[in-house]
């Protein structure tokens, strides 16, 4: 080949370089890009719900074929089970069946059975088996729609010039739905977007940012609650600033509040979406360069490229993140117990759970039960969703093949300036949760000044002696179900990875399913079911908050020594079993110590979430104020009086539960990097 064919090919290459560097797309069209995938996901919807009658109908379909020739399925399934009982004993040893045996009993008797008793205490009266209960549910007026036109009076003026702003009043059943379909909106578009920006540009300033997006999970939707209902309200910090600033160029500002199911939408969105961020950013790192490369080479750029190859590949992180969203959102009990005092935020599924034992002192209204089941329906339909995206073993489709450095693209400097016009402002309304809750812990809770009067008074209840011993409950509680969750989180994953029994799949769900699973039904359940007992003694709720702490968190914890195995050879374990060492001193010399910085990093998150933990908190706590946890407290704080009580010191009480997320998701996020089913648990 002479000099100048080599030179005329050199510069095609380079030619072909600047047009597949020019191929990336504006950040203008990152609307666009949001909006075809909501169409996705309204697509995928309708396709899982034709999938699920399918597969119903297949199910009926099998039963019928069964019972059409009993004798000969009967003999089939003998011989399917006598070979599942060989393999099963070729692969289980004594340490492996100790470890399956504690699994099985601490989720059998802490998980499977109060849900199971919640279920069937909905169809139990006392005249016997019947659909009494669910009847009554659907005929109450309060709990389907009645379309009165006062229900969709959403914009309030007041008497003061202000304005209202409250949500559409359709039943409590279908305003849990639609809350959380909101939520789940609101958190898609904005963890999508800024997950999108952060893996795919580079710009100054980017760390900081990515950490900044770290903040929604410093608390729970409770914590920001307090917050926000301070920071929005009509005198609040955000519309006397609007005020002052709007006066500045004469101009008259309408003071505006959330109110009812509104609130909870807002108070939600804004916390919530940090999920949808971390599984749509992994999403994103995870996928092969040179499957977007091909495309480009065969004619897909810029938003086509996005659109048909970028997109669909990171689809089932941002399903996952999204319908994880939404089970958070309807299990949610904290938000709408602030916003209590607003009837309206009273009408969701939670709530009404919580106010069926609360409202009696401990008896449970006998449609409470009912509303959890319903409650329960909808969680496990997400949950087995997820689960079509994000089993445990899904590990291994992403770190199979080696590792790759993602398509990235560095911002002109116009660019970059653009950006942070749009997202600095964008940014800030989502930090409202976190922001509004520091601000309120230093300030004086009633001033209305611009600049309200600093103070660390709020900090004083710190020095209460209830409070001191609430925060003692909490670490104790939470510290003993760690241990717990580590020893039975490190079998379980031991179990799933390297053990070929049938029945794997079912125990990769059973201890992943409590992340999806309403901590409020869960309680509901121990009520039902152990109250009164040596479980859960009248007046002693410590044990039995400990164990909904353990089966609750397990999920964090289990993710991150699985993904610990998936990178240690099993290599190193045949050859500590070749040279004579005993699978008990293989597995604690060998296994334990290589994903040791994998399970510290998830024993971490287990323990921070027990910290956090509101739902049964707050259920199980009310059995003695004595033995309840944190979050109870700052309940009771929150709707105390000042100066002893009241929103300040509670929010103050939230900086310290924040500030120690802050410091152990920090921690967590630089052992685990990309992988976010560890963060989120799913």
């Amino acid at each position: 080949m002479s000099i100048v064919e080599t030179s005329t090919i050199e510069e095609q290459i380079e030619l072909q370089d600047l047009d597949l560097e020019e191929a990336g797309f504006p950040l203008s069209d990152i609307p666009i890009q949001i909006l075809f995938a909501l169409w996705g996901g309204i697509l995928w919807i309708l396709n899982k719900l034709y999938s699920l009658f399918r597969w119903f109908f297949d199910k009926l379909q099998r039963i019928y074929s069964f019972f059409r020739s009993p004798g000969q399925n009967t003999r089939i399934l003998t011989v399917r089970f006598r070979a599942a009982a060989e393999q099963l004993l070729h692969e289980m040893d004594r340490l492996s069946w100790i470890q399956l045996i504690a699994i099985i009993v601490v989720f059998g008797l802490f998980l499977i059975a109060p849900l199971a008793s919640v279920v069937t205490g909905s169809f139990i009266t006392e005249s016997g088996v019947s659909l009494d209960l669910i009847i009554q549910l659907f005929s109450n007026p309060a709990y389907v729609p009645q379309w009165q036109p006062s229900n969709f009076n959403w914009i309030r003026p007041t008497g003061a010039g202000n304005v209202e702003i409250w949500g559409i009043d359709l039943g409590v059943i279908l305003n849990s739905v639609y809350v959380a379909v909101a939520v789940t909106i609101i958190s898609v578009i904005l963890g999508t977007t800024f997950a999108f920006i952060i893996a795919r540009y580079e710009f100054p300033g980017k760390g900081i940012l990515r950490t900044l997006l770290l903040f929604p999970m410093l608390s729970t939707p409770f914590i920001g609650a307090i917050g926000i209902k301070w920071f929005l309200n009509a005198n609040g910090f955000l519309n006397n600033w609007a005020d002052a600033i709007f006066g500045v160029f004469g101009l008259e500002w309408t003071r505006f509040e959330f109110h009812g199911l509104m609130a909870i939408i807002i108070v939600q969105g804004f916390s919530l979406f940090s999920l949808v961020y971390l599984n749509a950013y992994s999403s994103f790192m995870s996928i092969d360069p040179s499957l977007e490369e091909q495309a480009e080479n065969l004619g897909a750029t810029g938003f086509r490229l996005f659109r048909s190859v970028t997109l669909p590949l990171a689809m089932p992180g941002i399903q996952a993140g999204a319908i994880l969203t939404f089970i958070l959102s309807i299990e949610d009990l904290g938000t709408p117990i602030v916003y209590a005092e607003d009837l309206q935020a009273q009408k969701v599924l939670a709530f009404q759970v919580y106010d069926s034992i609360v409202g009696e002192s401990g008896s449970i209204d006998p449609l409470g039960p009912a509303i959890g089941m319903i409650l329960l329906v909808f969680a496990l339909s997400g949950f087995f969703a997820i689960r079509k995206y994000a089993s445990l073993r899904s590990y291994a489709s992403g770190s199979k093949g080696g590792q790759w450095n993602p398509r990235t693209r560095t911002l002109r400097r116009k660019t970059t300036i653009l950006m942070y016009l749009i997202i600095i402002p964008v940014l800030l309304f989502a930090l409202i949760p976190q922001i509004s809750v520091v601000l309120l812990s230093v300030v004086q809770y009633r001033s209305s000044a611009l600049f309200p009067p600093l103070t660390l008074e709020n900090y004083g209840i710190l020095w209460n002696q209830d409070i001191q011993n609430a925060i003692l409950n909490t670490l104790k509680y939470a510290g003993v179900a760690t241990f717990g969750i580590v020893l039975l989180g490190v079998s379980a994953a031991y179990i799933i990875s390297r053990r070929n029994i049938p029945g794997r799949t079912a125990i990769d769900m059973l201890v992943t399913s409590p992340i999806a699973l309403p901590g409020i039904v869960i309680a509901t359940g121990y009520f039902t079911l152990f109250y009164n007992t040596p479980f859960f003694p009248m007046g002693a709720p410590a044990f039995i908050i400990t164990m909904s702490y353990m089966v609750r968190k397990f999920p964090f914890t289990v993710r991150a020594a699985y993904a610990g195995l998936q990178q240690t050879p099993i290599a190193l374990e045949e050859a500590s079993l070749n040279v004579g060492a005993s699978r008990n001193k293989t597995f604690s010399s060998i296994v334990v110590p290589l994903i040791g910085v994998s399970v510290l990093a998830g024993a971490l998150l287990s323990f921070v979430y027990c910290v956090s933990e509101v739902s049964t908190s707050l259920l199980l706590g009310g059995a003695n104020y004595n033995e309840a946890p944190l979050t109870y407290w700052i309940r009771d704080v929150n709707q105390g009086l000042p100066p002893i009580f009241g929103a300040g010191p509670a929010a103050a009480l939230g900086v310290i539960m924040m500030a120690l997320q802050m410091i152990v998701i920090t921690l967590t996020n630089a052992v685990l990097k990309t992988r976010a089913s560890a963060m989120t648990g799913i």
